[in-house]
């Protein structure tokens, strides 16, 4: 294993478990968060809370010009090549593009916000609340902005602590708050608008502190050309990514009913829980691959994105197994009774999600080589089949959550395996071997097993983590029955285990007890 691949490697097993743990504390946090707004708020509000939220998420996106990608691409490039003046200029012209595009779109979403309601989507009730929730686009754009930007300066902390955690944390206190007051409707916009504002504060203290660069040091530099010429097909892709997972639930509130949204949204709710080690994978690895690329090392590369590829389709099989094979139970425990005709659509979005998540990050690989505007065309040909599929299986067919939920799992495949097709053409990188899909094949098994076991016992919901557990041991054990670890494999577990509170010489010890040879050959 070269010094370089070595080093990688145990960067990421700290940043990707690092990453991967605050992104479930706050998927918790939003959980909680959401199942205090639905037991909370009547169905017109609620249905009114969902519409400004999705519509001001897609908006603020837009405004932030793809420069989470792009100023975490060039400022970790340039670091690698020791240019650090070039890379305070990246950082100081993404702040300054972000101030302005986030001052003009939110005074045309403030005095559009009437428009918008009456016009666009017929409902004249969310024009103060648009109003209101305008506000919240200029500080999450400086906020995510500074976020990307101590990204590419190798500090994840800020995305982990204050926007991933941070931000429900702070919404759920203000939300508490508008409830133990009995406030009305409205206050619940404003406790939204103030998180975000808290987050933005503490991100522009903690990167003056780190960089000494404050969060309004704008200046115009030579990097400005270059850099939106990459971000501006990122922030297209980022819209459509948001546009893409919203299409389902903003139609189906269009030609559904409000009590539909309801329900369907517990179905993504929890199916997105899928996508969660691939997005920490994603947060993660793009310094590190940029690094990779500024010293034109790319087998290492390809190595490192193949074995990290392998562990977060890993992490995402033992969930799966739950969402797909005890959806009824699932749903039940958490949410109780009222929610059992989510069980289908939880099941179809599952497949969708396990796809991509077993085809990797391909689509940040062809950001980090370059090919942003490649990248571009596929999220928006696979938001355009989204919205079409949405509109022909939930208006014309009336198959309402089910023709959501097949919307999204038709387009999320569309989206990975195109993905991985170009990439795979452009790079001859793939994640795919041998040691992917041996223990693929043992855990499939495996489920099938324990699911028929299950299906002739009572079904009780306490039992579902016993369930979860047997499938692990026997997704494990199918990884050292098949031989499918190879040496990054034990590496890569060896730091995990050491980032979990074992000693070195414990972690070196258990895995010598599953792998002699591999624990032999990584020292």
């Amino acid at each position: 294993m070269s010094k370089s691949l070595h080093s990688s490697l145990k960067t990421a097993a700290k940043g990707t478990v690092f990453v991967l743990a605050g992104m479930i504390a706050s998927q918790a946090l939003w959980f909680v968060t959401r199942l205090l707004v639905v037991r909370n708020l009547s169905t017109e509000d609620l249905g009114a809370y969902s519409l400004v939220v999705g519509i001001v998420s897609i908006v603020s996106i837009l405004a932030s010009m793809g420069l989470w990608e792009g100023s975490s691409r060039y400022i970790s490039i340039f670091l690698g090549q020791d240019r650090k003046q070039d890379a305070a200029s990246v950082h100081r012209s993404s702040l300054m593009i972000g101030a302005i595009s986030g001052a003009i779109t939110f005074t045309f979403m403030f005095l559009l916000s009437g428009v918008l309601s009456e016009y666009v989507f017929y409902k004249p009730e969310l024009s103060v609340p648009l109003r209101v929730m305008s506000f919240f686009i200029p500080v999450f754009v400086m906020a995510y902005i500074l976020a990307a930007v101590l990204r590419g300066y190798g500090e994840m902390g800020p995305r982990v602590y204050l926007m991933d955690i941070g931000h429900p944390l702070f919404f759920l206190g203000l939300f508490g708050l508008v409830l133990l007051l009995g406030l009305p409707f409205i206050n619940v916009i404003y406790a939204y608008v103030l998180s975000m504002a808290a987050v933005f504060l503490l991100i522009a203290g903690y990167g003056y502190q780190k960089t000494g660069i404050g969060p309004f040091a704008f200046r115009r530099d030579d990097n400005v050309r270059e850099l939106l010429k990459f971000s501006i097909p990122v922030m297209i892709i980022d819209a459509m990514s948001l546009l893409f997972r919203w299409a389902d639930t903003l139609m189906l509130g269009r030609y559904g009913s409000a009590a539909e949204v309801g329900i369907y949204s517990v179905s993504v709710s929890l199916a997105v829980f899928l996508s969660l080690p691939l997005l920490a994978l994603d947060a993660v690895y793009m310094p590190i691959a940029g690094d990779f690329y500024a010293k034109n090392l790319l087998s290492d590369l390809s190595r490192t994105y193949k074995v990290l590829t392998k562990w977060v389709f890993a992490l995402t099989l033992p969930v799966f197994f739950i969402l797909f094979f005890f959806p009824e139970m699932t749903i039940t425990f958490l949410f109780g009774e009222r929610f059992g005709d989510a069980v289908l659509p939880l099941r179809v979005l599952s497949i969708g999600y396990l796809i991509f998540a077993f085809l990797g990050a391909n689509a940040m690989l062809l950001l980090v080589l370059g090919h942003s505007g490649t990248v571009m065309k596929v999220f928006t040909a696979g938001t355009v089949l989204n919205i079409l599929l949405n509109y022909i299986l939930i208006k014309h067919f009336g198959l309402g959550m089910l023709g959501a939920s097949l919307s999204s799992t038709v387009s999320i495949s569309f989206i990975s395996i195109g993905g991985s097709l170009i990439l795979y053409r452009l790079s001859r990188i793939h994640p795919l071997a041998p040691g992917y899909f041996k223990p693929v094949i043992g855990s499939a098994l495996i489920g099938a097993v324990i699911y028929a076991a299950a299906k002739s016992l009572p079904l009780y919901s306490w039992m579902l983590p016993v369930y979860f557990f047997l499938y692990v041991c026997g997704y494990v054990a199918s990884l050292v029955f098949t031989k499918s670890l190879e040496s990054e494999d034990i590496f890569l577990i060896g730091k995990i285990l050491e980032r979990a509170g074992f000693a070195p010489e414990a972690a070196q010890r258990i895995i010598g007890k599953i792998y002699k040879e591999d624990t032999k050959e990584t020292g």
